[in-house]
Parts: C-alpha cells; structure tokens; sequence
C-alpha cells in the first residue's frame, strides 16, 4: 500500500496518486509505504532513484544504522507502538528525508501514522517543508505514547484496588495484568528512549533551523517528563507485585498454619489410641468396665489441652 501527501498552502493534503504516475510521484512531498510488495519497492526505487531498505536492514540496533546521512538523504530508523492481540507489540518504520520529499517505509499500520491521516484529511498537519512532517510524525508518535502510557496509569489504578483493597479478588489474575502492564511500560519506555535518539540526531542535521531546533527541545522536555512517568510507573508495578506475591504467601502460611496446629491437636489424641491399641495379654484396662468411656474421654482431653493452650497465646 502507498499513501502519497502534497504540502499546499502551507499544509499537508492526501493525493491519490497511481505508483505508476512517475511525475506525480516525483511531485509528492511525502510517500508512505506500507507493507509494500516487490513490485511497489521496485517501482518507487526506479522512480526516485533511491534504495529503500530491506527489513533486516530496518531492525538493526546499532546507532551507526540507524541513523545516518548519504547522498540519498538522512535515514532514521524510529520504533513505533502498536497493538496486535490485546498487546502492545513495537515495529521500526525507517524515514530517509530528501531536500524534495519524505519517504518512509513500515511493514505494518501503525495507530500514529493512522491520526496523522486523520489529521491531514482535516486540513489540521501544517507544513512547509518535508522536514515538518518528520516533525509531525514525531511529535504525534510522543502525543500517543503520553496516551498510551495514561491507559497503563488508569488500568494500574485498578489493578491496585485490586491487589490492595479487595478482598475476595483472585491475585494470580492481579499477577498476570501486572506482567502484562510492565511489559507494556517497558515496550513504551523504549520507543520514548528511541525517539530522544531520533530527536538528537535531527537536532545535529537542522544546526542552522532556529525554529526546527526549538521544536525538537519541546519535544525532549516532554520526552523527559514522560520517561520520569515511566519510572513512576515501573516502581509502582514492583511494590503491587512484591504486595500480590506477599499477600499470596500469606495465604499459603496461613493454610500452613491450620494444618501444623490441627497435627499437633491431633497427635495427643493417636497417642491415647495407639497405647490401648496395642496388643499384650496383660492390659489392666481391657477388663474395667469403664475403660473405653475413659480412653475417648482421655483422647478428648489431650486434644482440648493444645487447643486452648494456642487459644490462649493468640495462635488461632
């Protein structure tokens, strides 16, 4: 799929452009790739004369991959969050910004890309140069990661009632929404992290755009402030889960307890039982006639004895 924009008046509008229309092509300010096939890349790398990068390329870690200048343009390659399956899962989209047009090339669709059409198709994306959009597609990929960690905020609230207040709540389900929102904070933690990296490699490239460079402040302080969060929010799903698996041996203790204490109830009584079990000829009991009234009045007794002695102490 190709989503192809213009920049008209000082803002960024959709065109429907055949990838065959060469010079519309050449004309378009930014072209978004999307999962596109062979024939698309081939067709699009004739076209601009440029070498779109393969996946394996895309999802290399290290800096000097990832962002980098030649005589095509400056490439950066951003993580993004998306959901896939109810999680939250992250992909790498690569930019190579050229003095005509912004070409970005992704593998799957992305909420963010998705808003900034929204946007654009209500004429709401100012730009006058490709370099504004770079920036807008940043600048919403910040605005969705604040979102997105603001859901992590609201449902960790839940999961702290939960884990903390009720009573006849199920912790191992606590656990398993906490993993599943540390591996969320994580996932976005780490795309706020890549974005600083972004950031400050297109700080370095517009040296001499006063304005640009102040966009790109802005959007570290808010990167900052976001990450501070993130911290917030990593503490806080630590203390809930050392809380749930506290609480959990808690209960294992008690049930523990019971069992240790109905043994030890228990053994006086079998004791009792096993002496007059036992089998020799001269037993002077077995032939009184209130032996046996007086064995299960014994074995009541003995058992009584270490129940109220543990009532008395506070152990039950």
């Amino acid at each position: 799929m190709i989503y192809t924009f213009d920049i008209r008046r000082g803002y960024l509008w959709e065109q429907d452009v055949q990838p065959d229309n060469g010079e519309a092509l050449l004309a378009c300010h930014w072209i978004d790739l999307v999962d596109a096939q062979d024939a698309e890349r081939d067709l699009i790398q004739q076209v601009l004369t440029a070498t779109l990068p393969d996946s394996d390329e895309v999802d290399e870690i290290e800096a000097s991959a990832r962002y980098f200048t030649d005589e095509e343009g400056m490439h950066v390659h951003s993580l993004f969050l998306y959901q896939s399956e109810g999680r939250h899962k992250t992909t790498t989209v690569a930019f190579i910004l050229q003095p005509q047009r912004l070409l970005t090339l992704r593998d799957n669709e992305i909420p963010d890309f998705r808003l900034m059409r929204m946007r654009i198709r209500k004429g709401r994306v100012a730009a006058l140069e490709p370099e504004d959009v770079l920036l807008s597609v940043l600048e919403q990929k910040v605005e969705n990661l604040a979102d997105q960690l603001e859901d992590v905020h609201r449902q960790l609230e839940d999961v702290s009632y939960l884990v903390l207040e009720d009573k006849n709540a199920k912790l191992d389900e606590g656990i398993e929404q906490l993993a599943k929102l540390e591996d969320s904070s994580g996932k976005i933690r780490l795309c706020l992290m890549d974005t600083q990296r972004s950031i400050s490699f297109i700080q370095r490239h517009l040296r001499a755009d006063t304005e640009r460079r102040a966009q790109c402040v802005e959007m570290h302080h808010d990167i900052d402030t976001l990450m501070s969060h993130t911290t917030f929010l990593f503490d806080k799903i630590n203390f809930l889960m050392d809380a749930a698996l506290g609480f959990i041996n808690i209960e294992q203790n008690q049930i523990i307890k019971i069992f240790s204490i109905a043994a030890v109830v228990f053994l006086p009584p079998t004791l009792v039982a096993s002496l007059y079990g036992m089998n020799f000829r001269i037993m002077p009991e077995l032939q009184w006639q209130y032996g046996y009234p007086m064995a299960i009045a014994l074995m009541i007794l003995a058992g009584l004895a270490p129940y109220v002695y543990f009532k008395r102490k506070g152990w039950l």
